[in-house]
């Protein structure tokens, strides 16, 4: 290994350590990572989540799945945790690298610190101005699309595009696209993105070096890099037929309106701010090579917006061109900071250089600082009490038996981590769902059942319960404690003062 690479090793390291302190995880597991790592979690054999419907549907991603199984059969959970400090190392690192290319950020040391701290500040420090959080919105993409969040999930991976590009800029095109392979190759999603930047980079080799061969082979390797993740999802989410496929995708982005739909969420009020922040980041960057890397997939997500909006197509909804935003905004509002610090210390050097001792130690204070206070959050986040966690999740996961299967209450937000909580399967829910046409149209029916179940009055409660139980094999009913189920093959087995659970008695 060269001392070069090994001492980028080494910068990541410590910089996810600073960074990563300082912005925080929340506890495994949380929000989307019930959905994310269900199956990996399935295939390691936790509890019997291998028996569960959703954990044998068609895996979206399967790299990720794989990460989970491994990770959690041969290593331990809390690995978990240091793949995020690495990607936050990664994130950091790729955002001073292009700073450092286009603005000089790394000519002196305290402008590098200066800059490290202004970044430490917009992404940890809560600034909330009505319903803009400058710690959220400022590296925050639209529609509730980000890179970075409150914890590990197949979305992180995406800065490994925010490292190709700065691989670009370094001009090492080829591992430049590799970054994008693997980031493609962990969330799907991320591949239009990949084609985008792709295509970017090859207009920018053939112009700037004049070599077709070299931008030619550059596309070639890119799509090699991204052929097994891009033939895995042709081939396994093949429409079953185009009626099918077109059900599906509208129950998909239904689902998801604040994700899918431009009309919505260009409503909410960091929209306007963040489209902002793109905007005048490409005005200050427009005589870099970073310019046409950002305009090309801006440009191509404005006028795919506009189209989705005219022509109001579930199709455009459902690919979300307007992900690209995950790495334009927070990429822009580093740029942004960077050409200020830039600007700073060319006008005021002689000032600055007067209280330098003075300026550092500020600063490597101020570094400190939001160590110390990450330090305490993250004690808080990962040994605070769950409150909100049913006492009767505990009492499933000592009790629960092979070949059961839990009906849980479907729309509840407190049984979200009812699977991974408990390793017992459940019937369905909503946080939850698979991406195969046909699955996606059974997830949905499966929901249409417990809603009749939970909403229906006694006789039509009992009747659903029936079919739920002949057909798909329900063992168990959870309700909450002010309801109750009258119905004949069924034995109350447990109550506390918010749930009753219900056992199918054999016959």
């Amino acid at each position: 290994m060269k001392i070069s690479t090994l001492t980028s090793i080494v910068q990541i390291f410590i910089l996810g350590l600073i960074f990563g302190i300082s912005y925080t995880q929340d506890p495994l597991y949380t929000s989307n990572q019930h959905t994310k790592f269900l199956q990996g979690l399935a295939q390691a054999n936790l509890g019997y989540l291998n028996q569960d419907w959703l954990a044998n549907t068609l895996d979206p991603l399967p790299a990720f799945t794989f990460l989970v199984q491994i990770t959690y059969n041969y290593f331990h959970e809390n690995f978990f945790y240091f793949y995020y400090i690495l990607i936050f190392g990664i994130y950091i690192y790729s955002l001073l690298g292009i700073a450092s290319v286009i603005f000089k950020i790394n000519t002196s040391r305290l402008k590098l610190l200066i800059y490290f701290l202004l970044l430490l500040t917009i992404h940890c420090l809560q600034i909330r101005i009505f319903d803009f959080k400058t710690h959220v919105h400022l590296h925050y993409g639209l529609a509730e699309q980000y890179i970075l969040g409150d914890y590990f999930q197949p979305c992180t991976f995406g800065v490994l595009i925010i490292f190709s590009i700065y691989a670009f800029l370094r001009k090492k095109p080829f591992l430049a696209v590799f970054a994008l392979g693997i980031a493609a190759t962990f969330h799907p999603t991320y591949l239009p993105s990949a084609a985008l930047l792709t295509l970017a980079y090859l207009i920018l080799t053939y112009k700037n070096e004049n070599q077709l061969k070299k931008s030619l082979l550059i596309g070639v390797v890119s799509f090699i890099f991204v052929l097994p993740v891009v033939s895995y999802m042709t081939i396994t989410f093949r429409p079953t037929s185009p009626e099918l496929f077109q059900i599906s995708e509208s129950l998909l982005v239904n689902r998801i309106p604040h994700h899918s739909f431009p009309d919505i969420w260009l409503t909410e009020p960091a929209a306007p701010i963040q489209i902002l922040v793109v905007a005048i980041a490409l005005y200050l960057l427009r005589k870099t090579r970073l310019f046409f890397i950002l305009f090309l997939p801006f440009v191509t997500a404005t006028i795919l917006t506009i189209i989705q909006i005219v022509s109001v197509s579930n199709t455009l909804a459902f690919l979300t061109p307007w992900r690209v935003s995950a790495f334009l905004v927070p990429i822009s509002t580093c740029m942004i900071s960077a050409y200020i610090v830039a600007v700073i210390f060319d006008k005021y050097h002689p000032q600055i250089l007067k209280y330098k001792k003075l300026f550092e130690i500020g600063t490597l204070v101020g570094i400190y600082l939001f160590i110390l206070s990450g330090v305490g959050i993250q004690l808080e986040k990962l040994t605070i009490n769950q409150k909100d966690t049913p006492i009767i999740m505990e009492y499933v996961k000592e009790n629960k038996q092979a070949g059961d299967i839990y009906l849980v209450p479907y729309a509840s937000g407190k049984f979200v981590d009812f699977r991974i909580a408990t390793g017992a399967p459940i019937f369905i829910n909503l946080k939850s769902h698979p991406y195969k046409d046909t699955e996606v149209i059974e997830w949905h029916n499966r929901l249409l059942m417990a809603q009749q179940f939970y909403d229906n009055s006694a006789i039509a409660k009992c009747q659903t319960l029936q079919n739920l139980i002949d057909k798909y094999q329900i063992t168990h009913i959870i309700i909450e404690n002010n309801d109750s189920i009258q119905c004949s093959g069924v034995e109350k087995t447990y109550i506390d003062n918010l749930y009753k659970m219900y056992k199918v008695i054999e016959k």
